[in-house]
């Protein structure tokens, strides 16, 4: 599969000039996984971000302070994740392993950086994605500290 016909059917790509496209290409690298291949571990530090190009990866949490496992969401072609692994050491909130052979496209910590110099439109863009992340994963931290707040408080007598 071609990485840069590909990003050019995304919605988050499309609007991009050609040559930074290519930029982006020439930085990601695309490799197939067997099923059941662990791509990223929550808790552990990311070393990618990856684009889903075929397949599907099977994402789960454990809350931390309960030890149940938490939501877990399926992603298809096209979707993005491990945007926090562009972040220096920040532990992934998600696992994520790949639900049947799947084919993705890894863009480095390293990489991400030089997209800052061949890139800048696309390389301001992941950061606003991980600004995103960052705040999506904020807002339900706070929601479960809420409710854990509000079960402890239940339990105990006045």
């Amino acid at each position: 599969m071609d990485i840069k016909q590909f990003l050019k059917t995304l919605p988050a790509f499309e609007s991009f000039a050609e040559a930074h496209i290519e930029a982006l290409c020439g930085l990601m690298a695309v490799s197939s996984r067997p099923a059941g291949h662990r791509l990223i571990t929550q808790g552990e530090p990311g070393d990618a971000m990856y684009l889903l190009m075929e397949g599907a990866i099977q994402t789960s949490r454990v809350d931390e302070a309960s030890g149940a496992l938490d939501e877990a969401r399926e992603l298809h072609a096209g979707e993005i994740f491990g945007l926090l692994s562009l972040i220096d050491n920040m532990p992934a909130g998600w696992t994520s392993v790949a639900k049947e052979a799947v084919t993705v496209a890894a863009l480095s910590r390293p990489d991400f950086l030089k997209l800052y110099q061949l890139a800048p439109p696309i390389a301001h863009h992941l950061q606003y994605m991980v600004a995103v992340q960052l705040a999506r994963d904020l807002q339900s931290r706070n929601r479960e500290l809420r409710e854990l707040l509000q079960q402890r408080a239940a339990a105990t007598p006045a």
